[in-house]
């Protein structure tokens, strides 16, 4: 996270109904969404997949993180999309292959 130069990304234990979610990512780009729910939004990512660079919080202040007025699991998508493309995501954990980070909150009842 310390290495963020603007949004930087990783896979998720226990979230969503799976084992973990993760980007897809090939050549160091993420490509697509492994994921137990719509793959097709845009930042298909759960809050705990992400970190944002302070800079881009301070060069984007315009961007805010509805807490309402989003549609149900779509926070995460209509905040990035705001700051960022998933082109210029930055893959971390080995590319997005290792999961260091579970979800614990109610975890129990995806087991």
């Amino acid at each position: 996270m310390r290495t963020t130069r603007k949004v930087s990304v990783w896979p998720v234990g226990l979230v969503g109904g799976r084992w973990y979610e993760r980007p897809v990512v090939e050549n160091g780009k993420v490509v697509g969404w492994y994921t137990g729910w719509r793959a097709d939004r845009p930042f298909a990512i759960d809050m705990a997949g992400f970190a944002v660079s302070l800079q881009v919080i301070l060069s984007n202040p315009k961007a805010v993180f509805k807490r309402r007025g989003s549609q149900p699991g779509m926070q995460e998508s209509d905040f990035l999309k705001q700051i960022i493309t998933v082109e210029e995501l930055e893959p971390k954990a080995n590319n997005c292959t290792k999961v260091l980070i579970p979800l614990l909150q109610n975890s129990y009842s995806y087991l």
